[in-house]
């Protein structure tokens, strides 16, 4: 009798794990049934220092690039009087901003999306990722140029470095098409990560022509004040320019290049690049763009707080001469004369500070 209730209650259970097989199989026509046999999934690993820096990085871009949009949307309404080469060399880098922006965005799209759930896609490189190297070496290359052309201008004493800085510039071009080139080459992460110094070269390089470049600016600009409050003014706001366009790049490169040397298994280098790239467009149109607010800045009151209220020559039975109403106030007109040997520039005349400013505005 005990034995009957056994072999019922097995047969029950059996009966109901048999309903419950059932009830969790997959249907439908395109259903298979899972085997015994069938592989397990396979484990996708933690992508949070490697292509979730590269999305972040492509994030923080996307939102440097609209800056750059709207900086060169000012540009054209704001300066149609520009030289051709430099509206040809604005629009060149608006260009190559756009092209590397699409490049970050498929390199995110290839590996977050499409191959979402193929793990061994993740361990090799894609075309877009490949072309980033060389193709933010050519924006890089040419927002240099035009700050090494300021220095050109402004400092004849100053030109040995100059040429000092082109030879790094083209240098480092030729350490990020090498880093392209490899990666098309070398065509795991694995592989390509003993080659990872050509990045941080060329990230160097560029720091060390940006650090240069400003510090020969800011030399330049200090040791030609004039003595005059509304000149003085006008350099300091240059000077802050010069700082805020040089000091803020230096800072991305130099964290590439940490990235680059001490973690190269990781992709955070990468996402700097991106970020570090689109900033040298966005100072290069800044710079441009500056020209018409330091005119209106040598006047009036800077917002960093700098005093840029014009100062009376002198005074004569108590009454100012040369002070004129807000209202009717010229522009501040200075000489800028740049001396090789580091000597301070003459007072000039008036028409010689007109001239001299005129051609100031045209070298920022």
């Amino acid at each position: 009798m005990r034995h009957n209730l056994k072999r019922r209650k097995g047969r029950r259970l059996k009966r109901h794990e048999h309903l419950v097989t059932l009830a969790t199989m997959p249907s439908g026509p395109n259903a298979t049934i899972p085997s015994a046999t069938s592989p397990a999934p396979p484990k996708v690993p933690a992508l949070d220092n490697t292509f979730g820096a590269i999305q972040l990085g492509t994030f923080v871009g996307l939102i440097v690039y609209g800056i750059t949009l709207h900086q060169y949307y000012r540009y054209v309404r704001s300066y149609p009087g520009d030289s051709r080469v430099l509206k040809g060399l604005v629009l060149v880098i608006v260009l190559l901003e756009t092209w590397t922006t699409v490049l970050s965005m498929h390199t995110c799209y290839y590996y977050l999306t499409t191959n979402y759930f193929h793990p061994e896609a993740l361990e090799n490189g894609v075309w877009s990722l490949n072309l980033l190297p060389v193709s933010s070496a050519v924006v890089m290359l040419a927002a240099q140029s035009f700050f090494a052309r300021r220095v050109w201008i402004l400092g004849r004493g100053f030109r040995p470095l100059v040429v000092v800085v082109s030879v790094l510039c083209v240098a480092e071009f030729a350490f990020f098409a090498a880093a392209s080139t490899e990666a098309f080459t070398q065509y795991s992460f694995a592989k390509f990560s003993h080659y990872t110094w050509l990045v941080s070269t060329g990230f160097t390089l560029a720091m060390a022509a940006d650090w240069v470049l400003m510090f020969v600016l800011i030399y330049i600009l200090h040791s030609n004040r004039t003595g005059f409050q509304s000149t003085d003014s006008m350099i300091d706001l240059m000077i802050l320019y010069t700082v805020n366009t040089g000091v803020l790049t230096g800072i991305v490169d130099l964290l590439s290049v940490i990235f680059a040397f001490y973690a190269p298994q990781h992709l955070i280098y990468i996402a700097l690049g991106i970020v570090g790239k689109k900033l040298y467009a966005t100072t290069l149109l800044a710079a441009l763009n500056s020209r018409n607010s330091l005119k209106t800045h040598g006047q009036k009151k800077s917002p960093y707080g700098y005093s840029m209220s014009r100062e009376p020559v002198s005074t004569r039975n108590g009454h100012r001469i040369g002070s004129t109403s807000s209202d009717e106030a010229s522009p501040a007109v200075f000489q800028l004369q740049v001396v090789g040997s580091g000597g301070r520039p003459s007072a000039g005349s008036a028409p010689d500070y007109k001239a001299k400013e005129d051609n100031l505005h045209d070298v920022v």
